[in-house]
């Protein structure tokens, strides 16, 4: 395959196979994006209209959000990623800066200090990392190369970096996204050949690290327990997981119907944020929940095809990093409300509720087509 610049074969005048991928990408995010529209406003209607007398509140909200993601994307479309490249330390360290502005001049909501109050909205800095971290992982990989595989000159500088980001993290406290750090991080070594041995190490500090940020905090424990025995707190830690569970169960395998959900009905909390799954799942069986797992698996396949055929470095890593963000917070996500996983405030990308996931998201979608406009051979 030669080199492609335009969105057709020269010679055949029909669609290249990479811009055949890019074209079901764009389709793909499309229908995934209008289902989360109609899933906020399923899932949020009654809650909606209890707090604020409008069931419509937290859809507009949404589809507010929406447009400005959109208006992000297309704009995201025409910059210039060598200069992102050249700027991605400052990027990092803006976003480091932001991170740290939050535990002194947010409120604490939940017990935990995460949010930024800008223009009347709640903005949450740690979204930044996956466009800020993702920039900076990706010049450092083309810029050390072969040197990931030696521990001290090239993989301890980025593991200094990640310690910054995981403390700074865990402090809020945020410890699921710090962790979902390592294993974003763990996943993009692994892809670009650092040595395994170096990777169990990563793997080992980061349990340890877990064991005793866990142990020592009473209400992570309780989420252990919980979830590995959800009935033992069926009215405190377990009660979220026990009424996603609850959901599913209801759904069976065609759901209760569009709209007749049960789960929403105050029953099951963050029924539009966090486990907005299970309302799917209640409400459109396991063929429903089934299908969106399936529109999922189709996109990260199709992303990932179109990233493994690029050839600059800086690009192909741009790429791959989107890629391992899509495919960990769907992962998790969906086996959070599945109950694979500890209970875990991750939004389902595109779907979930909430203004700083969208928005970013749709960034990182604007940075995937703008990296792929050029595939070289």
């Amino acid at each position: 395959m030669g080199q492609i610049r335009g969105s057709h074969d020269s010679e055949t005048g029909s669609l290249s196979p990479i811009n055949r991928q890019r074209r079901a990408i764009f389709f793909i995010i499309l229908c995934i994006t209008l289902f989360g529209l109609l899933m906020v406003y399923e899932s949020s209607s009654i809650y909606a209209y209890r707090t604020t007398s409008d069931p419509a509140h937290f859809f507009k909200k949404q589809f507010m959000f929406s447009l400005v993601g959109v208006a992000f994307l297309f704009l995201t479309l025409f910059v210039d990623l060598e200069l992102l490249r050249r700027r991605s330390k400052e990027i990092l360290l803006f976003t480091l800066l932001l991170l740290g502005v939050v535990l002194l001049v947010s409120k604490k909501v939940g017990g935990a200090r995460r949010w930024i109050q800008l223009l009347g909205f709640n903005f949450q800095p740690s979204e930044l990392l996956k466009i800020s971290f993702l920039l900076y992982c990706a010049d450092y990989a083309r810029r050390k190369g072969i040197l990931l595989k030696d521990f001290r000159k090239g993989l301890l500088p980025l593991l200094v970096v990640l310690g910054f980001v995981f403390a700074l993290l865990v402090v809020q406290p945020d410890l699921g996204t710090a962790l979902f750090w390592i294993s974003w991080t763990l996943l993009f070594l692994f892809l670009h050949r650092a040595r395994s041995r170096h990777l169990v190490v990563i793997i080992v500090l980061g349990l340890v690290l877990s064991f005793f940020l866990i142990k020592f905090y009473p209400y992570r424990f309780r989420r252990v327990i919980a979830y590995l025995n959800p009935f033992a707190d069926p009215k405190g830690a377990g009660f979220q997981l026990i009424q996603s569970q609850i959901a599913f169960g209801q759904g069976g395998v065609l759901g209760v119907g569009l709209g007749e959900s049960y789960q929403k009905l105050f029953f099951l909390p963050a029924a539009h944020t966090d486990f907005i799954f299970s309302i799917v799942a209640e409400e459109f069986g396991l063929w429903g929940a089934w299908g969106l797992l399936a529109l999922f698996f189709f996109l990260i396949h199709k992303m990932f095809m179109v990233a493994i055929n690029t050839k600059n470095a800086f690009r192909r890593s741009v790429l791959l990093g989107i890629v391992f963000i899509f495919f960990l917070e769907v992962a998790i996500n969906i086996g959070v409300s599945c109950g694979f996983f500890p209970t875990k405030g991750l939004s389902l990308p595109l779907i979930s509720y909430g203004g700083s996931s969208l928005v970013v998201h749709y960034v990182l979608v604007g940075l995937f087509f703008n990296a792929s406009k050029e595939i070289e051979t």
